[in-house]
């Protein structure tokens, strides 16, 4: 994250951890109702550009890439020749290139192995992690403040005066906004009348409760998407042609296999990224935690992948129960 954009943060009475988080005091907000904008922090951004930048990407990514052929964004993944999911990422398709947006301690393992798949394609591959940093806005349905065409779709795109402005295909009705340090300033600070600003955190907790699952360095090639809800999100394309692991993920849709998904899960105490959940016997392991983020209400919350058919047991972590709580979606099992 570039030092001008972190300095002004700064200013604004941001505190930056050694982690890269960045925190506000947000003890007293209200996490449905007032108008938010958080600095994204924990996120890469690859560009890929070039003249076969559409049919390369669409040879690796889970989902089908015809479908933003105008400015506009999707949720996919990028898996490997099993199925398991490498990085799960939203791709944002600008008209000159694609922005490849995932998690950042993957990025170097992401930008090399990527790249190794080129060969002859007219393809370059870009980091703009540091030029282009990234907010995400929640709980404001009408951005007149920053365009005069608010998108209105999940997914929709617009841009204005420098700045790249995206409904979240998530459905959770949020924006994610990417400029140039000096923009994207000079907007944040037109806002601060009319929003609040909050840690990076609250962002990675409102992914939780729309269900929205990352992989991590520790998580990764761990999963099939569909254990990690991506066709539920409208991540994954049954249509489109080949890519890595198409013919495992597909066996698993035509024969309704799937025994495992993403769950959101409440509990009382810490939750860490690969904690076990098991039943009343420690031994009988169901499911684990993938994400975790504390609640301004003093609440963890987690997204973990569950047994389908264990929903209905008494779940623990280190002999503590958690609760299961719904999803903004349907479960299909």
């Amino acid at each position: 994250m570039h030092d001008t954009w972190l300095a002004f943060l700064k200013q604004q009475g941001a505190s930056i951890q050694d982690n890269g988080t960045i925190d506000f005091d947000n003890t007293h907000i209200n996490l449905n109702e007032t108008p938010l904008v958080s600095p994204l922090s924990g996120f890469a951004i690859l560009a890929v550009s070039g003249d076969d930048r559409h049919s390369f990407l669409h040879g690796q990514f889970i989902n089908d890439l015809n479908l933003i052929e105008k400015p506009s964004a999707q949720l996919s993944a990028w898996c490997n020749a099993k199925g398991q999911v490498i990085t799960d990422l939203l791709i944002i398709n600008t008209g000159i290139s694609y922005l490849l947006i995932f998690k950042e301690d993957q990025k170097e393992f992401v930008q090399k192995r990527l790249g190794m798949f080129v060969l002859r394609a007219k393809v370059t591959i870009e980091d703009i992690s540091n030029i282009s940093p990234l907010i995400g806005i929640a709980n404001k349905k009408d951005l007149s403040a920053l365009t005069p065409n608010t998108p209105a779709n999940p997914g929709d795109v617009t841009a204005h005066e420098g700045l790249v402005i995206i409904k979240h295909p998530d459905n959770s009705g949020r924006y994610i906004i990417m400029a140039s340090n000096e923009i994207l300033i000079n907007k944040v600070s037109e806002l601060r009348d009319s929003f609040t600003l909050v840690s990076s955190s609250i962002w990675n907790l409102l992914d939780i409760l729309a269900g929205l699952a990352w992989t991590c360095t520790a998580t990764q090639e761990q999963f099939l998407p569909q254990m990690l809800n991506m066709d539920l999100l409208k991540g994954l394309s049954y249509q489109k042609g080949c890519y890595p692991g198409q013919e495992v993920i597909a066996r698993l849709h035509y024969r309704g296999e799937v025994k495992k998904r993403v769950q959101l899960i409440r509990a009382g105490f810490v939750l860490n990224i690969g904690d076990v959940i098991h039943l009343q016997d420690a031994n009988d392991k169901v499911g684990m935690i993938i994400n975790t983020e504390k609640h301004p209400d003093g609440s963890l919350y987690a997204l973990a992948v569950i047994e389908l058919d264990k929903l209905d047991e008494t779940h623990f972590i280190n002999k503590q129960t958690i609760s299961i709580e719904r999803l903004p979606y349907d479960i299909e099992s």
